[in-house]
């Protein structure tokens, strides 16, 4: 049996909420960078209305507001067949001292906004601005209410999800076999929903934030992206500079990639995170798992359960792909990493519920067994659109030998990420602007994480050097970006700046 180490998790192979880019001279080659405009100017406002109670998602919230606006699907061909945006609102809780709207995006790419505007509320920003603002957010293009990617049944989706990908050390016959597995995924994605795969890349959906903003009615869009979330803002603020209002960046892709950047350094970065969790609880006596050794039983628990799956109340078994999986859904928030562990110990004595409940929670499956969005749908194909690339098992084998040493959990399952989007079966109608550099925006903020463990803090390095009107705030701390909730350093900047544009001071870092 092949080892089952962090790389053959599939959904270690690229985590969700970060995108891989190629606009680069390592990727195909692409169109001129888009027109601004691209010849289609949006008119109107939204209709906003009570969200449809038959929704399972919208329909238990009753302050959310919800509407569609109609849209090109190309574009650059802006008379002929149109696409339904949906958008979602949840209106200021101090309406009297309202800033205005203040459109989200949760990353991904493939992150439903609505549902999570729908599920957290004014929770998903720190609490000033939920009072202050309008809280607008929209399922992109590809994405759930929004002209969804659809490639796998559910049932399909949990045993793909539960196979078993790359090994940590791969021979050619692992490399040929993964180029297999990207190839069958593609096909489905192409069958399921053929030529609309074209038309959901980044830049048409940066177009659609530029309707959404006429829909608001406002002559300067203020934004919050996290994650993926930051190349959206980021290649928004190029085609439409003079549009751009207060934007923050938050967990930074890099707009600029290299091979290894993209496709070695995030593995180095989720490593990190994973050794410093195995850490922390070797040096806490009261740490449920290892007895002060748990990597070393971590591993022996992941053999086990290649060999001995643990059945689930549901059916399913806690294989050691779904164990991985529950895992790094710990690393997105230091305040999870307790979940990690007591997940741990309760499936070395048998009891897989908490590492399945957590893998199920990053999949964003639903306990019926349905999965509540397409994220595992579409986060494969808005990063293959966006990143043309080559099927050459040398290419990404030799970035794997590259990074194993600093990665040696991960190594396999990122550099081989890349065959899937080698072998897509479409290109992108609008492809990414050659160069986002955000050139005549306002200022951006753009917040970097230290201990990111799926966007590396270098990354919002680069891209605060890579925007004109860039500016770097620090945390220094663990998780997946920084806003709110982690530090009421980096809320009280992120507050001053939406609210009034006020920013940090340069080198800024929060310790808090």
């Amino acid at each position: 049996m092949r080892s089952a180490k962090g790389s053959q998790a599939r959904l270690a192979i690229a985590l969700l909420l970060v995108v891989a880019l190629a606009t680069s001279a390592c990727a195909e080659p692409v169109a001129e960078s888009p027109s601004p405009t691209a010849n289609f100017i949006p008119s109107g406002t939204i209709d906003w209305q009570s969200c449809p109670v038959a929704d399972p998602v919208t329909g238990g919230n009753p302050e959310l507001l919800c509407a569609t606006i109609t849209v090109p699907r190309d574009y650059l061909t802006p008379n002929g067949p149109t696409i339904d945006i949906a958008v979602a609102l949840l209106p200021a809780a101090d309406q009297a001292n309202k800033v205005g709207p203040l459109l989200l995006n949760f990353g991904g790419p493939g992150a439903s906004g609505i549902n999570i505007l729908a599920e957290s509320g004014r929770g998903v920003v720190p609490a000033e601005i939920g009072n202050r603002f309008d809280l607008v957010s929209w399922d992109p293009r590809g994405v759930q209410r929004s002209a969804p990617v659809e490639c796998l049944s559910d049932s399909e989706m949990d045993d793909y999800a539960a196979t078993p990908g790359i090994t940590d050390r791969p021979t050619a016959a692992d490399w040929a076999s993964a180029l297999n597995d990207a190839q069958w995924f593609a096909d489905k994605c192409k069958a399921g929903t053929g030529e609309m795969l074209a038309y959901i890349g980044t830049t048409a959906s940066a177009r659609d934030m530029e309707s959404i903003r006429i829909g608001l009615g406002v002559a300067k869009l203020d934004y919050l992206g996290f994650s993926y979330g930051t190349a959206l803002g980021a290649v928004y603020a190029t085609l439409f500079p003079t549009s751009t209002g207060h934007m923050i960046l938050d967990g930074a892709v890099d707009m600029a990639p290299t091979d290894e950047s993209e496709y070695g350094e995030q593995g180095v970065s989720i490593q990190g995170a994973l050794n410093r969790l195995f850490a922390w609880c070797d040096a806490d006596a009261a740490c449920p798992f290892g007895d002060g050794s748990s990597r070393a039983a971590f591993d022996v628990l992941i053999d086990n359960l290649d060999d001995q799956p643990i059945e689930l109340e549901d059916g399913r078994k806690l294989n050691s792909v779904l164990a991985w999986t529950g895992v790094i859904m710990t690393l997105y928030n230091r305040d999870y990493w307790d979940y990690a562990v007591q997940g741990l110990a309760g499936a070395s004595e048998g009891d897989g519920y908490l590492l399945s409940l957590l893998a199920d929670a990053y999949m964003d499956r639903g306990e019926d067994g349905t999965y509540n969005s397409n994220i595992m749908e579409a986060f494969p194909a808005i990063s293959c659109i966006d990143s043309p690339t080559t099927p050459s098992i040398a290419r990404y084998k030799a970035i794997y030998e590259k990074f194993v040493s600093q990665a040696p959990d991960f190594a396999a399952g990122h550099a081989s990420s890349g065959l899937l989007c080698g072998v897509w079966p479409y290109t992108s109608a609008d492809p990414l602007p050659t160069l986002v550099n955000g050139a005549g925006a306002a200022p951006i903020l753009v917040v970097g994480t230290t201990g990111d463990p799926a966007t590396p803090y270098a990354w919002s390095q680069r891209m605060a050097d890579l925007l004109e009107s860039g500016h770097l705030l620090t945390y220094v701390g663990e998780g997946h970006t920084g806003v709110g909730g982690k530090s009421a350093c980096i809320d009280e900047a992120a507050i001053a700046f939406l609210v009034s544009g006020t920013l940090p001071p340069e080198n800024t870092r929060c310790n808090d």
